[in-house]
């Protein structure tokens, strides 16, 4: 009710039920509770239906008494008040109840109570443990090996192994778990989908997993390992991250915007990238906004891989014509078939990614760097330049070699006149050894007396697929080839779950005739799988890792503190 606004003229306060009231008339269950209900401490004060009022007429010394009953009780009764003024309507006392606010307060209170007591019951018991375990530990977090490892960073058992206050007393329970967060206990907190502020169990995490950062040193928000990885979920495996977690950012345009403002403030030292031992890795230059674009689902919004999308060309300095291999007439065929992608690309070890592709495996069938047509068993070792022009300059003991090791000429004699044989009939084909050496190395002089397909698929120059530089009194210089292992170091790719597919479906490689194609598969032929069209998995992390390395100042940092 307003301020100052008066009540109806018919309001009658002391029918006015409201819901604050602990008690109720015991006779509000059949619809007629009296009219002055109970006392505030449950007491029934019910007396008569009205209070009769003395009216005194004028010229009248006694007067007569009225009966006072309000109109939607009956109005006034038809015996009327006693003579001596008392209501002839007496009500009969009832046994009042308790109202509906006050029953459920009390059951609020029965619940409060009982699981307090449960709470001190469990917290303090000897299978204390058992008591707050929800779910078992999945095996990377259990048995005997994770003991062992975690031997090292403080030891114990159990909980305590990751959390450090498991077995304090329930004071300290208490005041840790309040000191967590100060808002860990409102409303919108305890409401949201994810868990709450577990900082303070970070540490524990980072006491094993500490060559794990949280994430890019641009970021808006960061949360705790748990948000993303979910322990007590059972004895397997953890549960791999949800989707939603990194949406929760990626998605948001505020909080895109904010790390944008953030990462071009920052310098790059602060971005350090993944590194992977042994492998050439494709760097590309990180964008001074960072990698900051809304991203909720691979198949709405994704952008098309930078590589592709920036047309970044291949620096690869070996000369490959994939087209050419695959479709060209030219091309010897491999066991009455044309070449194959599998045979120069084998995946390595693991499975997952592609080995180099080896001129011994797959290149040498073809290219077999014989430089002497008479006597094609003779081959050209391959990739040190200064062995080959050895090798060149030594031909009278290769020439021996062969003629006992491939021919079977045994005698000095007859392997001699072998040796001289083969010597002059090369010097009359080639007038020097420098032009011998130069054939070889640039491919000069070869085109009269090489042609045809055959010629050209066996051609001995080295120039025919690499980069040479001729140097007149030293080893001509070779660059070599350097073609990346991985091209997408942000995300991560397994070729044996996808071997089920042809190499065409994902790489065109028939469409490609310059070495300086990428021919990565483009984010629209993974969309046609890889989404809930598709059918096959589709969330940030199947491609994506979260954890970056630590900046790479601090790494120095480290380092130096350790001398």
């Amino acid at each position: 009710m307003n301020e100052g606004r008066a009540p109806s003229p018919d309001f009658d306060s002391n029918r006015y039920e409201r819901p604050n009231k602990k008690w109720v008339c015991g006779n509000a269950k059949d619809g007629c509770p009296c009219r002055i209900g109970p006392s505030p401490s449950g007491d029934c004060r019910a007396t008569t239906e009205c209070a009769p009022r003395l009216i005194v007429k004028p010229g009248e010394t006694k007067g007569t008494f009225v009966c006072t009953r309000p109109a939607d009780w009956g109005g006034p009764c038809a015996e009327g008040p006693r003579p001596d003024g008392t209501c002839c309507k007496l009500i009969e006392k009832c046994k009042p109840e308790l109202s509906l606010r006050a029953r459920r307060g009390l059951v609020t209170v029965a619940a409060v109570a009982a699981s307090l007591a449960i709470l001190l019951i469990g917290l303090s018991g000897t299978r204390r443990d058992d008591f707050v375990n929800p779910r078992p530990l999945s095996r990377q977090h259990s048995g005997a090996e994770f003991a062992r490892l975690a031997s090292g960073h403080g030891g114990g058992q159990g909980c305590v192994l990751c959390h450090t206050s498991a077995n304090a007393s329930l004071q300290r329970l208490a005041t840790d778990a309040l000191a967590t967060s100060r808002n860990s206990l409102s409303f919108a907190v305890l409401m949201s989908d994810h868990p709450k502020d577990f900082s303070h169990m970070d540490h524990s995490c980072i006491a094993c997993h500490s060559a794990q950062s949280f994430h890019q040193a641009d970021v808006v928000r960061d949360t705790a390992c748990a948000a993303c990885h979910m322990e007590h979920q059972g004895k397997a495996s953890m549960a791999e991250v949800a989707a939603h977690g990194c949406v929760d950012c990626h998605g948001s345009k505020e909080d895109m915007a904010l790390a944008r403002e953030r990462s071009m403030a920052l310098p790059a030292v602060m971005f350090t990238r993944q590194k992977f031992p042994g492998r050439l890795v494709h760097e590309e230059p990180r964008p001074r906004e960072g990698l900051t674009a809304v991203i909720t689902s691979f198949s709405v919004d994704h952008p098309e891989f930078r590589v592709l999308k920036d047309k970044t060309p291949d620096s690869n300095t070996l000369r490959f014509n994939h087209r050419f291999h695959l479709l060209g007439a030219d091309i010897p065929l491999v066991n009455g078939r044309r070449l194959e992608c599998a045979d120069c690309h084998r995946p390595d070890a693991s499975g997952a990614y592609m080995a180099r592709v080896s001129f011994e495996q797959s290149c040498r069938t073809c290219h077999g760097l014989e430089f002497d047509s008479e006597t094609p068993g003779m081959k050209l070792p391959h990739g040190d330049p200064a062995f080959a022009r050895n090798y060149l300059r030594s031909l009278p003991v290769q020439y021996a070699d062969f003629a006992t090791r491939v021919v079977g000429i045994t005698g000095t004699g007859a392997v001699d006149a072998y040796v001289r044989r083969h010597i002059e009939s090369l010097k009359r084909r080639e007038h020097s050894g420098e032009e011998l050496e130069r054939r070889v190395f640039l491919g000069e002089g070869t085109s009269s007396r090489e042609a045809g397909a055959q010629a050209r698929a066996t051609a001995t120059s080295c120039a025919l697929c690499h980069e040479v530089a001729w140097r007149q009194s030293g080893v001509p210089a070779i660059t070599p080839p350097t073609s990346p292992d991985r091209w997408l170091p942000g995300a991560s790719f397994n070729h044996a779950s996808h071997s089920t597919m042809a190499c065409s479906e994902c790489h065109a490689a028939t469409s490609s005739e310059l070495t300086s194609d990428v021919i990565l598969p483009s984010q629209q032929s993974c969309i046609r799988c890889h989404s809930p069209k598709g059918g096959a998995v589709d969330s940030c992390t199947s491609c994506h890792t979260y954890h970056n390395p630590p900046p790479l100042f601090s790494r120095n940092a480290e380092t130096a503190s350790a001398r």
